[in-house]
């Protein structure tokens, strides 16, 4: 694959504008990127807006036409937001349309107002920007098939809303999704009660306690990685947890233990190995230093009754930031996987 192309960051702004509804803008990602916000009104945040970023390359020669495969919606991780344009031109290179979403509170959709980055506390309620984005999918793209794609906490996310609100998705693609508290349901049990006696009081509260930069640094090219990540979209310092928000996502991975039943394809994506530490080691560049694989596996199997596991040596968290000959070996596997169950036309 090729490598990455950096587009110094460090000149976007901290907080985009908003555009005019159906309006789409140019992305500072690019001039074949560009988005779009999707308006909500407010929250207990401020401003309840998402925004979604489309791939489309210039000139006659990079139009799918009638050589279009399939649409492509990805969804990002916690503390995260969408800036891997190789993953785009991936797809688009396979014949599909590229759109991804930054979640409300994340990325593009943040502004000067939020005072806690990413908070939710009803991972339900993302259902508002997905299906907002499949009906902007479908009227642009009437009859092609439509792929969900999510990292970590998107992937949660996708899962859940697909079992919730039974979207018309051909098939679904998670890498290292977050399907469980760090590992373990022993764990996960107790602290879910924690949270929801904390949040019956103060859903809101901030969590105190030790706070790593060993993944931003696995991550970054300002650090070991090979990435240009904006300075408060993908911060060093992940946003602060809240009792609210980590209730939701336990409720989340509740629902998954106890099985979700999706009637689709399912590609799961992760390292073939795990290297959870307190401080940053070289050895995290080649690993998943977020989750637990094994765990991670076992849970999918919960998602549903057509799930294919691919385990990728060398990788780390996401898949597909990881140093070669990893992140090609993701791809050509992502390649075939669709091949082999025909999400096409």
């Amino acid at each position: 694959m090729k490598e990455p192309i950096f587009l110094g960051t460090n000149s976007w702004p901290d907080f985009l504008l908003s555009s005019e509804p159906n309006e789409w803008v140019q992305d500072p990602l690019g001039k074949d990127f560009q988005h779009q916000t999707l308006d909500f009104g407010t929250d207990a945040e401020g401003p309840a807006v998402a925004t979604l970023v489309r791939y489309r390359p210039t000139g006659w020669r990079n139009r799918l036409g009638r050589k279009a495969q399939g649409v492509v919606l990805s969804i990002h991780g916690w503390s995260d937001y969408f800036y891997n344009p190789e993953l785009a031109t991936f797809w688009h290179h396979h014949g599909y349309h590229f759109y991804a979403l930054d979640l409300r509170h994340h990325g593009r959709s943040l502004r000067t107002e939020h005072e806690l980055p990413g908070y939710v506390d009803d991972l339900a309620t993302y259902d508002e920007e997905l299906n907002a984005s499949m009906e902007i999918l479908r009227a642009a793209h009437p009859g092609l098939p439509v792929v969900a794609q999510g990292h970590s906490t998107g992937g949660l996310v996708l899962s859940l809303w697909l079992a919730r609100a039974k979207p018309d998705i051909k098939a679904l693609v998670l890498n290292s999704p977050w399907l469980e508290f760090q590992g373990t349901a022993f764990l996960r049990i107790p602290m879910h009660g924690l949270m929801e006696a904390i949040t019956r009081t103060n859903p809101r509260r901030k969590l105190s306690g030790p706070e790593f930069d060993h993944y931003w640094m696995s991550l970054s090219d300002q650090a070991h990685g090979q990435w240009d990540v904006h300075r408060v979209w993908r911060p060093r310092i992940a946003f602060p947890n809240t009792a609210g928000w980590l209730k939701t996502i336990f409720d989340g991975h509740a629902q998954v233990a106890k099985g979700l039943k999706l009637q689709l394809p399912i590609f799961v994506m992760t390292s073939d190995r795990t290297h959870i530490g307190t401080t940053y080691s070289p050895d995290m560049q080649h690993c998943d230093s977020v989750l637990d694989v094994q765990q991670t596996r076992l849970r999918s199997l919960k998602l549903g009754s057509f799930v294919t596991l691919c385990e990728v040596p060398g990788a780390m968290h996401d898949v597909f930031t990881s140093a070669e000959p990893a992140r090609a070996a993701a791809y050509r596997d992502l390649h075939l996987w669709l091949r082999m169950v025909g999400s096409t036309r």
